[in-house]
């Protein structure tokens, strides 16, 4: 066997090894496995397989045509950055070039996207941004909040976090 039919074989199994722990992780996130799981990276294998696509070539054309990877103008549903979320989650399961937890990838690779991740991981992950906080000894400077159906899901989460006193907050009404 050649040497480029070889690697194309250890990334298909890699790629499933992948799947495996996506499946995984989505089951503990989302409590159960969806068909979104089951078809994360399908394409994968398939393209280690066209031999006419280069090696280098199969990740650009993965990361530009999937919803699940940040860096790319394919429009995002709320399902599809649970899915990254997910996605960064497996990833330190079997990569172990990246050992970064879901937070940690956010704030490492993506600050710029903290505003569409942090509720979700909030809402997952609470306790990666705990420790993260225990870590770093963090502390919380709340200067204004706003409340909204949306967010007081947060607020409560904010307030089991924070030794604050939520009630004395002066909403502006």
């Amino acid at each position: 066997m050649s040497l480029e039919l070889k690697k194309r074989f250890q990334k298909i199994l890699y790629t499933l090894r992948h799947k495996k722990a996506f499946l995984k992780v989505e089951k503990q996130l989302r409590g159960k496995n969806t068909w979104r799981g089951y078809f994360h990276d399908a394409d994968k294998p398939f393209l280690y397989m066209a031999l006419w696509i280069k090696l280098d070539d199969i990740q650009k054309i993965h990361r530009k045509n999937n919803k699940h990877h940040v860096r790319n103008d394919l429009a995002k549903t709320r399902d599809d950055l649970i899915d990254t979320i997910i996605d960064w989650e497996s990833a330190r399961i079997t990569k172990p070039d990246k050992p970064l937890n879901a937070y940690e990838t956010l704030l490492k690779f993506y600050p710029d996207k903290k505003d569409d991740f942090l509720p979700l991981i909030r809402e997952f992950l609470p306790e990666q941004i705990k420790e993260a906080c225990l870590r770093e000894k963090c502390r919380f400077r709340i200067e204004k909040l706003r409340f909204a159906n949306e967010t007081t899901k947060h607020i409560c989460f904010m307030q089991k976090l924070l030794p604050y006193n939520f009630n004395n907050l002066n909403t502006g009404r």
